[in-house]
């Protein structure tokens, strides 16, 4: 015999109002105004192992109704009296209605050069890198952490590679962390799959941490120095 629940969720499908397994959701959800969740600016120190090596800014400028998002990546790892390895990344968002326009983003992993550009019409998303050229329907969030839209999705844009990761979010619940010199509450995300990393928001969905492991096994850390906590909404 059929639950009755069973059978609400099959009309709800059939009516549309519930997403079918593989459908691409193409209605942007409600973005946050990041100059007043963050300010223009916020920075974060990169630490390895336990050793700072760099730094993320990330900033944010309105122009008329779009948002444009600028952020920069530095790292340069030493080894006696020289730099081992050096990592630069750069890119330009820019959004509006909630929805992602258009991204470029460029990277120097250690002289292994790499752009990745997209630009969306309607709901279909055109990625472009030395590889070629490929489309996504839907909505898609990019790799830059800042909007916390981006928990409960399936799929992320990375933008180092260019490729549409397929990932899984779980919330791990929350934790005590540095934030800006001061201990604070903030929830843990993890993401498995394509593209594994963790990454810590606090109560008002701003981003302030993040941790992954590098290629050679090192711990990186992204640690929050200045991240809009200070600012009205604050955990």
């Amino acid at each position: 015999m059929v639950s009755r629940r069973a059978t609400v969720l099959a009309a709800a499908l059939v009516l549309g109002l519930l997403p079918a397994a593989g459908r691409a959701e193409t209605a942007c959800p409600p973005m946050p105004d990041p100059l007043a969740l963050y300010g223009p600016e916020m920075r974060f120190a990169i630490v390895r192992n336990g050793t700072p090596v760099g730094s993320h800014t990330v900033q944010f400028e309105r122009q008329g109704p779009a948002i444009v998002v600028r952020a920069r990546s530095e790292i340069a790892v030493p080894f006696l009296f020289f730099t081992a390895y050096r990592f630069t990344y750069t890119s330009e968002d820019v959004w509006q209605d909630g929805c992602l326009r258009r991204l470029r983003a460029d990277t120097d992993d250690n002289g292994r050069i790499a752009r990745v550009e997209a630009s969306a019409d309607g709901d279909t998303l055109t990625i472009a890198t030395h590889e070629g050229m490929t489309r996504e329907r839907g909505v898609v969030f990019p790799t830059n952490h800042w909007h916390a839209g981006v928990l409960g999705r399936d799929r992320v844009l990375n933008t180092i590679s260019g490729r549409v990761n397929r990932v899984r979010i779980e919330d791990r619940g929350e934790e005590r962390i540095m934030v800006g010199g001061v201990e604070r509450p903030a929830r843990r995300h993890v993401y498995t799959g394509e593209l594994e990393t963790e990454v810590w928001y606090d109560a008002a969905g701003r981003w302030v941490k993040m941790r992954f492991a590098g290629r050679d096994g090192s711990t990186i850390e992204y640690s929050c120095e200045r991240c809009g906590t200070d600012r009205p909404g604050r955990s």
